[in-house]
């Protein structure tokens, strides 16, 4: 849990583009999860109960309820993407967002967004998209949610549950220069204000993260910059340019499309990280440390994923791992 410390190339990407919006228009304006499929999810998935009642009584309460159990059974993943043809490149629609979420075989942040957008405006929550900027991805190359008027009128919570993070709550933003100092897992973070623009800064430390830490990262008082972000309302349609690099392949390669380049499966059982980086394991033991097992062959690294993420089918698991042409090592 969170613990809070006081104090195809170039042509074919147009191809898509188009293709998208034309067949896409219709499709994001449609409601993707009724009320009575919201609930069910939550019901049968994540083992919510008295909804209704807590819909009425607490929704800041469920709200972080709904975080805790999307980020211990959804994963953040790389494989669905990275395991379609060239032919079949695009940036998910509402029906490969609700497949994918409702299978939990899980996604990339546009998937667990967009979704979570969905679920919690079924409920009756007043939310909004916002565009974010994380460290080597480039410009809004990163969503996230933004939920008002929780618990009183103008209040707002940051939800982040597609960064591959472990934030297990809704962040209140009411905070005036610096929120409190959050613990989730083995991570630390805060967050900070400056103008209209938010900031989320992890702890540096020597355990997994997302990102590595590198030369030019901005670096306080043992605080890295983790990423940026304002509280605009977005559109989905708004981040078809953004995040196009992250579903199609780009000629010349663009700087930063890492979701494309790397298998990665991420998710926080038991508020634990499990992830399979490339060709390694990681999982956090019980003292908060990551261990690191190098992974030898391509029949190990399929039967990784088959033991610890069943749910992303088997044969996209070995359609990436011939497209990455890894090369194991001893």
């Amino acid at each position: 849990m969170c613990k809070v410390n006081e104090n195809k190339k170039g042509e074919y990407k147009i191809a898509i583009g188009i293709n998208y919006q034309v067949k896409g228009e219709k499709l994001l304006k449609m409601t993707m999860i009724s009320q009575t499929e919201a609930i069910q999810f939550l019901q049968d998935i994540f083992k919510i109960s008295s909804i209704p009642e807590k819909l009425t009584n607490n929704k800041a309460a469920l709200l972080d309820e709904i975080v805790n159990h999307y980020q211990q059974k959804i994963p953040f993943q790389t494989i669905t993407v990275i395991s379609r043809s060239d032919e079949d490149q695009h940036i998910s629609t509402l029906d490969d967002i609700k497949t994918q979420i409702l299978s939990t075989q899980g996604g990339l942040c546009y998937d667990h967004s967009v979704f979570m957008k969905h679920l919690l405006e079924a409920l009756g929550f007043q939310v909004s998209l916002i565009a974010c900027d994380i460290q080597m991805d480039g410009l809004h190359s990163h969503m996230s949610v933004l939920v008002q008027n929780l618990i009183k009128p103008g209040d707002k919570y940051h939800v982040d549950i597609g960064s591959g993070d472990p934030l297990f709550k809704a962040i209140p933003l009411d905070f005036e220069r610096e929120s409190p100092v959050y613990k989730c897992g083995f991570q630390v973070y805060k967050f900070t204000k400056e103008g209209e623009e938010w900031c989320w800064w992890q702890k540096v430390s020597k355990s997994y993260s997302t990102l590595p830490l590198r030369q030019q990262d901005m670096v306080i008082d043992g605080w890295k910059k983790y990423m940026t972000f304002t509280l605009e309302p977005r559109v989905v349609e708004y981040f078809k340019n953004h995040m196009i690099k992250h579903f199609v392949t780009q000629n010349p390669p663009m700087s930063g499309a890492t979701m494309l380049k790397l298998m990665r499966a991420v998710a926080y059982p038991n508020h634990r990280l499990l992830a399979i980086l490339a060709t390694s394991l990681l999982r956090e033991n019980d003292e908060g440390e990551i261990e690191k097992t190098k992974i030898t062959s391509k029949e190990e690294l399929a039967g990784l994923y088959t033991k610890y993420f069943p749910k992303i089918p088997a044969d996209k698991v070995l359609i990436a791992i011939d497209k990455m042409e890894y090369i194991f090592g001893k």
